[in-house]
């Protein structure tokens, strides 16, 4: 006779699956990040480089300091596998990221007033080259902040989805991204079409008193809305449909992992490094547009 185990036994409840409507919510987080990268990549590069006459060269290597720290990604996604936040793997890193990254766009845009007003005080001085660096740092902390809460939200998508449905998920929420960067040009090109228009004082630069007047609210409302968006996105998504603790020995054996291990689970699948290729690429391809 077959030996009866002690334990009763439990039976194997589905977890749901994702319908379409979750899909369009979820992809209100991509959403959210595209109407960012048009405040951050697009609004505060022109007002420097149009408006403030900062040598485009500084400008575009101040913004792009954000993807010299892309990877810390790889580190971001470690830590969410292995150790939860706020009672979950992935939810946690989400909603603390988008805090500061929309936090920082606004303290970015603060700082670049900063570097406007010693521009036209006294040129390029070193107080000047000062405030570039600052202005760097700023958007390094701010890449880190994006990576944070981006990949995380990637290796969700991978959670709660399953081989059959996954492409789906992807598409939906990428095309959501989309979505945000015409929502974020339409925004971009209706603040600087009516709000820096005859501004300009002569030759001494624009008037930075009104141009602050008229973008500073821009960057308190929308990062709200965005941080908004990120929240509404995953609220009790990971909860619900995640099959992280199923699919992963991370949950018993947290404190065995590598990174190397990571990396094998990663090439282990085809369609999951191809999921993760799709993303670098993406990535890559979004970020190297001209200013």
């Amino acid at each position: 006779m077959e030996k009866l185990s002690n334990q009763p036994i439990q039976p194997n409840k589905p977890l749901p699956r994702l319908n379409i409507l979750t899909m369009f919510r979820l992809g209100l987080f991509q959403m959210g990040l595209g109407i960012m990268s048009l405040l951050t990549l697009g609004v505060l590069n022109r007002i420097m480089i149009d408006e403030l006459n900062v040598l485009p060269l500084l400008a575009a290597g101040a913004i792009a300091m954000h993807q010299f720290v892309s990877p810390a990604r790889v580190l971001f996604g470690q830590m969410s596998d292995a150790k939860p936040l706020l009672g979950y793997h992935r939810t946690g890193y989400v909603w603390l990221g988008a805090a500061f990254f929309t936090s920082l766009s606004f303290i970015a845009l603060q700082i670049v007033w900063q570097l406007g007003s010693s521009l036209q005080a006294s040129g390029w001085s070193v107080m000047t080259y000062t405030w570039i660096c600052i202005l760097a740092l700023a958007f390094a902390l701010y890449g880190l902040a994006l990576s944070a809460s981006s990949t995380p939200f990637a290796a969700l998508l991978v959670d709660i989805s399953d081989e059959d449905n996954r492409p789906q998920l992807v598409g939906v929420v990428w095309s959501m991204l989309m979505v945000g960067i015409v929502v974020g040009a339409i925004i971009s090109s209706k603040l600087l079409g009516s709000g820096t228009e005859n501004l300009a004082s002569g030759d001494t630069g624009v008037d930075l008193a009104q141009l602050q007047t008229s973008i500073n609210p821009v960057f308190i409302l929308m990062p709200a809305i965005v941080f908004g968006l990120c929240f509404l996105a995953t609220l009790g998504i990971e909860k619900k449909y995640s099959r992280f603790a199923m699919r992963s020995r991370m949950v018993e054996r947290e404190d065995q992992i590598t990174l190397g291990r990571a990396l094998s689970v990663l090439t282990a699948s085809r369609q999951t490094g191809l999921f993760f290729s799709f993303l670098l690429v993406l990535t890559i391809s979004f970020s190297c547009r001209m200013p």
